[in-house]
């Protein structure tokens, strides 16, 4: 319990939006440190863009619901788009759905932070703590990764494939 309280006490706050002021591999480390080998090894596949690891498991089945009301709700999107017809989300807010890409990943990333808000509610010095932080510093971590000029440079590369293709 001890090194749970040192641990959540040296980590820095995260905010929504910010740039992570920590990277995973540091938080892995730190963690690594200080959690008994039992709990890292829980840690270590908690991941926000997936549900289970390799095994199936879930490190919380409130985090496991959240992520797989996510992949229903995203797959509603993409059906109702080609079927030319409204989606019915269920947990989503109605708002992602006129979004651009851009726009909607980070309305998506929003609703994920929120949502932890409720998993962790009341949680002070638990694991959970634990795997919310991991889970919202890899949101962070997504969100500080666009860019418009590599979002660009994407673009142009399928757009405009190099000339190295064409020969």
């Amino acid at each position: 319990m001890s090194n749970l309280v040192y641990l959540m006490c040296s980590l820095p706050s995260l905010k929504f939006g910010q740039v992570p002021p920590i990277t995973i591999d540091e938080f892995s480390s730190e963690a690594k440190d200080q959690l008994s080998t039992k709990h890292f090894k829980q840690l270590e596949p908690v991941d926000i863009y997936q549900a289970a690891d390799s095994e199936g498991k879930v490190g919380l089945k409130s985090i496991g619901a959240m992520l797989s009301d996510l992949q229903e709700d995203i797959s509603e999107i993409r059906t109702a788009k080609a079927q030319k017809r409204a989606p019915n989300l269920t947990r989503l807010p109605q708002a992602v759905i006129n979004a651009n890409p851009l726009e909607r990943e980070k309305l998506i990333m929003r609703w994920q932070w929120e949502e932890l808000d409720n998993i962790q509610a009341g949680e002070v010095f638990t694991f959970t703590e634990v795997m919310v932080y991991k889970l919202r510093l890899q949101i962070l971590s997504r969100l500080n990764s666009f860019s418009k000029e590599r979002g660009s440079q994407v673009l142009a590369s399928v757009v405009n494939p190099s000339k190295k293709k064409e020969e």
